[in-house]
């Protein structure tokens, strides 16, 4: 659906209503195009005001905390137990007022990030004052669950997004030292509802988008943090699933957007683009699959049947994407339908045999050329020159890694790179000079 901003909706009502006095529009017509791009206007945060009013939160949080630092060891128990908590109960006069203004948005957000920090502050201060043993996984999971409702009470985007910084550390963290981040499953799920609902109610708005980068960031980094990595190489298939099925999910869900504006479609393509690149080197593919299982203190004997069940659970989702695609008749998905696909098979077959990294290395050369030739072909035929040179980003780096890689001398080195140059140069102007011409036969049309 195409956006219209804020300034520009304003703007257009007042046309309007000129037109219509004038007797050049009609009321009904009037009323329509009103209609029309009414629902057709972003309703954008104003980022600007936002993002100084989340940094004035982080300062004066900063702020506060060294003014309490001062001669803090001189001090006596109960003054610093009140000190402690001073900015919790600024932070929820803060928050209350917030939610009682419901339209400041800048308010919202400043006081949802000065709110988590006084949640840490506080939690840190008070063990502490009264010496509670703790560690640090627990003191980043007592401030999660602390954090939780914020985000709900004051639909603030900035605190959903420190939640999610909060988790991923929380999950790195707790993996290193008690072994296993399981819990990062559940813990996710508020992050995943919340923005299921910006999606269904506000699907195109800076705040919705911003959120969704967010989400999928903080998967993508926690995905390979809690597999327990039992089965070597288990995670290529794994991620190779989950980056084709959000790829997939976003043609179909924001089919008429690219770039920022379709995080599932850019994150997707991008990772399955570098998981490629990776693929071929024969180093990613050593010693994989069930006949180098580990174990030791390091690894649970469990791991295997948590890693399989999560593959079992990505493969799903990727079934579940690619079954919408097809039936919706989206185009320009072959490729990430089949890279799945493709992955396994290579992960079966090594783990089958004893060698074969060599053969491995070749297909994943060629899906790379694949996929550098498609997205060239699709960035001339819609005119767009993200994808085209996206596809020549993928030759270029495929054929200088193997260039270097090999025994050619360095004349010919140069040579493919004088002509790799010309072809960027040459095609993107191309690009240029077609939608010039499209512009000219539409603004005659």
């Amino acid at each position: 659906m195409r956006k219209i901003s804020l300034q520009k909706w304003n703007w257009l009502k007042k046309e309007v209503h000129i037109l219509r006095e004038e007797g050049v529009l009609e009321s009904d017509v009037a009323e329509r195009l009103v209609r029309y791009y009414a629902e057709r206007t972003s309703t954008g945060l104003p980022w600007m005001m936002t993002i100084f009013s989340i940094l004035g939160a982080l300062l004066i949080g900063g702020g506060i905390i060294l003014l309490f630092a001062h001669n803090w060891d001189e001090l006596s128990r109960p003054v610093r137990t009140v000190l402690s908590l001073t900015p919790l109960m600024i932070a929820a006069i803060v928050s209350f007022f917030a939610v009682r203004k419901n339209e400041n948005i800048a308010l919202r957000e400043s006081a949802g990030i000065f709110h988590a920090l006084a949640i840490g502050a506080a939690i840190a201060l008070i063990g502490q004052t009264y010496h509670i043993p703790s560690n640090v996984p627990s003191f980043f999971l007592t401030w999660l669950l602390l954090l939780l409702p914020l985000p709900f009470l004051l639909r603030s985007t900035g605190s959903i997004l420190f939640y999610l910084v909060l988790l991923v550390t929380w999950t790195g963290i707790s993996q290193e030292q008690n072994g296993q981040a399981l819990a990062f499953w559940g813990l996710i799920l508020p992050p995943v509802y919340w923005t299921v609902q910006k999606i269904r109610t506000q699907k195109y708005s800076p705040a919705t988008l911003l959120s969704l980068w967010g989400l999928l960031l903080a998967v993508t980094c926690s995905l390979g943090i809690v597999l327990e990595k039992t089965v070597p190489g288990l995670w290529i298939v794994i991620y190779s699933a989950f980056l084709s099925g959000i790829a997939l999910l976003g043609m179909w869900l924001y089919r008429e957007q690219d770039g920022w504006n379709n995080p599932l479609q850019t994150l997707g393509i991008v990772g399955i683009s570098l998981l490629t690149y990776l693929f071929t080197w024969s180093e990613m593919w050593e010693d994989v699959g069930w006949n180098y299982i580990r174990n030791g203190w390091r690894f649970a004997h469990w791991g295997c049947w948590t890693d399989t069940f999560l593959l079992l659970l990505v493969f799903a989702f990727w079934i579940f994407c690619v079954w919408t695609v097809i039936r919706k008749n989206i185009g320009g998905s072959l490729l990430l339908i089949v890279h799945p696909l493709i992955t396994a098979l290579c992960f079966v077959t090594l783990a089958s045999v004893i060698s074969g990294e060599m053969i491995t290395m070749f297909v994943f050369n060629l899906l790379l050329l694949a996929m550098g030739i498609s997205y060239i072909l699709q960035g001339c035929r819609h005119t767009k020159l993200r994808q085209l040179n996206g596809g020549m980003g993928l030759l270029t780096l495929l054929i200088v890694t193997r260039f270097f890689d090999s025994d050619i001398d360095y004349f010919a080195r140069g040579a493919i790179f004088i002509v790799l140059g010309i072809s960027f140069i040459g095609s993107n102007i191309y690009i240029v000079h077609r939608k010039k011409q499209l512009l000219t036969k539409g603004e005659t049309a």
